[in-house]
């Protein structure tokens, strides 16, 4: 007699069911994870605000009918910026199909959104690229001391290996194996292996390698050694909290503060703090690359699949110098 013979009908069925409900928890947390903790949280934001709203003028928010959406965007277009309607729009409809009902819909709402995307949708206002010339004069404004030691080896690895706040701020030290990003400094250089990051959700994972530079002041590894033999940092994040009498201490540098540390370098440097964020330096390797550097190799080091992604992050430092016009004769 087998062994699920002598398991009473009765018990064989609640492990079934036990086994149905765990496997339904399972879905729900894997269906969660298709998006991230960042669009989630923006996401609920959106949902509530979008409730209240409703609740306010006396409209069903649940489900909610296309009219009931337009009416919303509309009284919200030109408050905030299209993007920012878009992501609110697609947040109800991802509540709605959570909450297992159809999504609002209709042709005013169609029209509607189209409207308000032609009447005031812009480009989006790209931040300043931080070119190799930028990056000298910011290093050159550091402060001597430990916090200027670490912003030295922030900015150039964030620039060398065109690197993301989030990246920057999730770099452990190679020992950590179960760190999402390790950095090792080899001989030729430094390597950073990315397990996941922003762009790489499921986890494929990539390899970016930073060679030594030519001058010691300007070079990626030099600035990083100096950094982590200062701070005594073998293991755990590499970019950390420096208090302003220069200790070091354990917890990594959130990519919040990683985006002030470099607009306080650029209004060091004499640039406008509001044009810079943390994604220059990933911008201005692209940029600064991108007169002489084959395609393929900025590709590589920005981890994009297409030149597309690549072209919308080389600004337009050299739109004067590399011109069509230029070769017309004129």
């Amino acid at each position: 007699m087998s062994n699920d013979a002598s398991v009473p009908v009765a018990r064989k069925g609640s492990l079934v069911a036990s086994s149905l409900e765990q496997s339904r928890a399972d879905s729900v947390n894997f269906a969660e994870a298709a998006r991230s903790a960042n669009t989630r949280r923006a996401y609920d934001a959106d949902w509530r605000a979008f409730v209240r709203w409703c609740d306010a003028h006396a409209l069903r928010a649940a489900p909610a009918d296309g009219a009931t959406v337009a009416l919303y965007l509309t009284a919200h277009a030109g408050a905030v910026s299209v993007a920012t309607l878009a992501r609110r729009f697609a947040a109800i409809r991802a509540a709605h199909e959570a909450l297992a009902l159809s999504p609002p819909a209709g042709r005013e709402l169609g029209y509607v959104w189209r409207g308000i995307r032609r009447t005031m949708g812009r480009p989006p206002r790209a931040k300043r690229a931080l070119t190799t010339d930028d990056l000298r004069a910011l290093l050159g404004a550091m402060p001597d001391n430990a916090i200027g030691v670490r912003d030295r080896a922030l900015l150039l690895v964030g620039f060398a290996a065109a690197l993301r706040r989030s990246e920057l701020s999730a770099i452990h030290v190679d020992g950590d194996a179960d760190a999402p990003i390790r950095l090792r400094i080899v001989s030729a250089g430094l390597q950073i292996c990315l397990d996941r990051s922003k762009a790489d959700q499921e986890g494929r994972g990539a390899s970016v390698a930073v060679p030594r530079g030519l001058s010691a002041g300007t070079c990626p590894v030099t600035a990083l050694e100096a950094w982590l033999a200062l701070a005594r940092i073998d293991k755990g994040p590499v970019f950390r909290r420096v208090s302003t009498t220069g200790r070091v201490g354990a917890a990594a540098l959130s990519p919040q503060m990683i985006a002030h540390i470099v607009k306080r370098a650029a209004t060091r440097a004499g640039f406008d703090p509001a044009c810079i964020s943390g994604h220059p330096l990933r911008a201005g390797l692209a940029t600064s690359a991108a007169g002489d550097a084959p395609p393929d190799l900025i590709m590589r080091q920005m981890r994009h699949a297409r030149f597309d992604t690549t072209r919308r992050y080389i600004r337009d430092a050299d739109i004067f110098a590399r011109n069509a016009v230029s070769f017309t004769g004129l």
